[in-house]
């Protein structure tokens, strides 16, 4: 791995933490539309770190989506799949406005435990970055 990946890493996880604080002011606010934007940025982020430790560069909405499919049978985490498929459908939220408090919920559920995941797996590898070899 090159310096200038490390640097985009620690960017990129530092923009992962902004999202996910501004999407938690949003819900609170129950301005759903907003929140659902900044679950997927969230989200976005943490792919794209872990993307370049697998010397993936993730450029776009379909490649977000193609990882962490890959990255569900990598880990044999098939639950990945549902959760994606809420995020995805959050994501849509933000242009639509469609979605009522019920339906957001149950989607920001399941976002939230891929963030979680994500966020896991993507800090033990940038641990291990800083760890003496």
């Amino acid at each position: 791995m090159i310096e200038s990946d490390l640097d985009e890493i620690l960017r990129r996880r530092n923009l992962a933490d902004f999202y996910y604080d501004n999407y938690q002011k949003h819900y609170r606010a129950k301005e759903y539309s907003k929140a659902s934007e900044f679950l997927w940025g969230t989200i976005n982020n943490l792919a794209y770190i872990i993307g370049l430790f697998y010397d993936r560069k993730i450029r776009n909405h379909g490649e977000v989506v193609s990882f962490i499919k890959d990255l569900a049978n990598i880990m044999r985490e098939s639950k990945i799949i549902t959760w994606l498929a809420s995020a995805e459908r959050l994501h849509a939220n933000f242009f639509h406005d469609f979605m009522d408090q019920f339906m957001f919920e149950d989607d920001k559920d399941k976002a939230e435990k891929l963030i979680e995941t994500l966020s896991i797996f993507a800090d033990k590898e940038i641990q291990k970055l800083f760890r003496p070899k």
